[in-house]
């Protein structure tokens, strides 16, 4: 069966470039006979929007978004990822990430994005990504929601490494406030389907001026209102 020619999207936000360099350079060495191209788009404007305008410009049947500080762990990570896409039911397959500084691997609850295919088809029948509502963050676990309405969701056994120097997560008073906003903005679009509503709350509770504040306005207004500084 012929494989299908796949589009790797790469949104870049003041990226190190030898570390790039290095991630563009392991994609080429990809093994399985890959047709694929590479798009890297600047996401001044947000994940979603760059990952639509890649989407917009791709010529792929299936679409791969990898960030710019992640790293394919094998040399057929792509050939695993695509592979469940012959069955066409299925629309969104995502791996397991190894956070680099905690030594931790796990696979994320929603597909994060990190390293995630999708068939283009099913992002086109859902709309894309939500640009107006999401900015940076919030719209990976949005597209989840609305893939699982037409298709089916698979994780592989492959991953990435995720080269992010001092990344604290939710430790930050900025990253609060940020997936404050995030989960606001879920929140008031799916209800409890949102898969983290209910710590969302919690969170409320234990900081109330900073991630309660920014989740009670994103919940107002429908969108993310806030994005970190740091």
């Amino acid at each position: 069966m012929k494989k299908p020619y796949v589009s790797i999207i790469i949104p870049l936000y003041n990226p190190k470039k030898q570390l790039l360099e290095k991630i563009i350079k392991e994609i080429k060495c990809q093994k399985g006979k890959l047709q694929f191209e590479v798009i890297k788009i600047k996401g001044d404007r947000g994940l979603a929007n760059a990952y639509n305008q890649g989407i917009r410009k791709s010529k792929g049947e299936i679409i791969i978004t990898l960030h710019q500080d992640c790293m394919p762990l094998e040399k057929n990570s792509i050939t695993k990822l695509i592979n469940p896409f012959r069955d066409e039911k299925v629309v969104l397959v995502y791996s397991w990430v190894m956070e680099k500084d905690e030594k931790r691997k796990y696979y994320p609850f929603a597909p994060d994005g990190k390293f995630t295919a999708f068939r283009k088809s099913a992002l086109e029948e859902v709309g894309l990504f939500n640009e107006i509502v999401f900015f940076t963050g919030g719209e990976d676990v949005d597209m989840w929601l609305k893939l699982k309405k037409i298709g089916k969701i698979v994780r592989v056994k492959t991953g990435i490494l995720h080269i992010h120097p001092n990344y604290k997560g939710n430790k930050t008073i900025e990253k609060r406030r940020q997936n404050g906003s995030i989960n606001g903005a879920l929140t008031k679009i799916w209800g409890i389907r949102n898969p983290k509503w209910f710590k969302s709350i919690l969170l409320c509770f234990i900081f109330p001026f900073s991630y309660g504040k920014e989740y009670i306005k994103a919940y107002i207004s429908g969108k993310q209102t806030y994005r970190r500084k740091e």
